[in-house]
């Protein structure tokens, strides 16, 4: 993507393409992750879909997106140890700039409309974690794993938050405070975007994040958490710290690795702990890129608890270069189908952005074209945290 500065503090990243019909933009208010200040933004994000001066009710603005065949939704995202909230809107070509303008009046201009309504709707997405177990487990993995540190915080907020929040002021805190960053992939040209940046959307210069995030880490002991639950399954989670740059081109050899080590059903834990011990339901790992961070989850029977963790580090030591090619082949083939649609190479595009790391997904196909070998990537891993979902 192309960077331009509109100013201080505000900047505009496009794609230029004529791959997609429609026009796609987000507009990105970055915070720093905090406790203090997590909910109250989160409430921000259900705020401002509720109405404002030109289009007081959400009825109206959803007569007013019809009339210009636009789509647009606003959400709260956690990435890395920033808070974001994100204005999202898909529209056809020439209705772009009325696009622009409406979502600079639900910016700029909101009314603050039903704050009560908003604060039920977050409370219900804080509380719908606990419906899927697995993904429950997975986070509360991750928070106890970072406890200390800001990727441990949830970045939909607290519950026990919500009605102290003043929405005025929170909403006044995001808006003078957040760096902002507009993102388009599609047709229109950049001249014409940077005018419908500077023309509805005004923000004031403001100082940028600093980025104080760090992805190393060695505890000195393993951290077994457990937590019992009207459960069918047990639910098992381990954080790895993998203590890999993020920005450097080791990360693309991780990302192979863990190809290899379990991430698809060719892979060594899946083979070992599933096909072969049939000690899972699930099994599978993935990485958390901003903290050099390793998750497996598993779906397993509590007895079998100590058997999968030996096959876990069994699973370290024998990965081998022997099916680098179809990982690499793999792993390539994940950012090729990226390329196709327009939200993920926002998506990537932003930890880039977020990293200050400039490769697009081309230039990263192609590094991680060129690995040789994967061996000793994970040498430096420290085990962290072990979270059990128990019946």
């Amino acid at each position: 993507m192309k960077k331009t500065i509109i100013k201080k503090g505000v900047s505009l990243y496009t794609e230029e393409t004529d791959k997609f019909d429609a026009a796609t933009f987000c507009i990105l208010l970055r915070l720093p992750l905090k406790r203090e200040t997590a909910t109250a933004n989160a409430l921000v994000s259900k705020i401002l879909m509720k109405g404002c001066n030109k289009y007081i009710t959400e009825r109206e603005l959803a007569v007013r997106l019809e009339e210009i065949r636009t789509v647009m939704d606003c959400s709260i995202m956690k990435k890395g140890e920033e808070q974001i909230i994100q204005l999202y809107f898909r529209t056809e070509p020439e209705f772009a700039e009325d696009a622009f303008e409406l979502a600079g009046n639900i910016l700029f201009e909101p009314i603050f409309n039903n704050v009560d309504e908003a604060k039920t709707d977050l409370k219900a997405d804080i509380e719908s974690l606990v419906n899927n177990k697995r993904r429950y487990a997975v986070e509360r993995c991750i928070e106890n794993m970072c406890a200390d540190e800001a990727f441990g915080i949830n970045g939909d907020g607290y519950v026990e938050d919500i009605d102290s929040v003043d929405i005025k002021e929170a909403y006044e805190y995001v808006m003078d405070n957040s760096d902002v960053t507009v993102m388009s992939v599609g047709s229109i040209r950049l001249d014409t975007l940077k005018e419908y940046a500077e023309k509805y959307l005004p923000f004031a210069e403001r100082d940028g994040i600093s980025d104080e995030s760090s992805y190393l880490a060695r505890p000195e002991n393993i951290k077994e958490v457990e937590e019992k639950m009207d459960i069918s399954q047990g639910k098992l989670a381990m954080g790895i710290r993998l203590n890999i740059d993020p920005r450097s081109g080791e990360w693309y050899k991780a990302l192979v690795a863990n190809e290899l080590f379990g991430g698809n059903a060719n892979s060594e834990l899946f083979i070992e702990a599933r096909e072969k011990e049939s000690l899972c339901y699930y099994i599978s790992s993935r990485l958390l890129r901003f903290k050099s961070i390793m998750i497996i989850e598993a779906g397993i029977e509590e007895r079998n608890k100590e058997k999968v963790e030996k096959i876990v580090e069994d699973a370290f030591n024998n990965i081998n270069d022997e099916d680098i090619e179809t990982a690499k082949t793999s792993v390539v083939n994940s950012f090729r189908a990226a390329e196709d649609k327009a939200e993920r190479i926002m998506d990537y595009s932003l930890g880039q952005i977020i990293l200050d790391s400039p490769p697009d997904m081309e230039e990263s196909a192609e590094e991680i074209k060129k690995i040789k070998s994967v061996e000793g990537i994970f040498d430096n891993r420290v085990s962290d945290t072990v979270y059990m979902l128990r019946s």
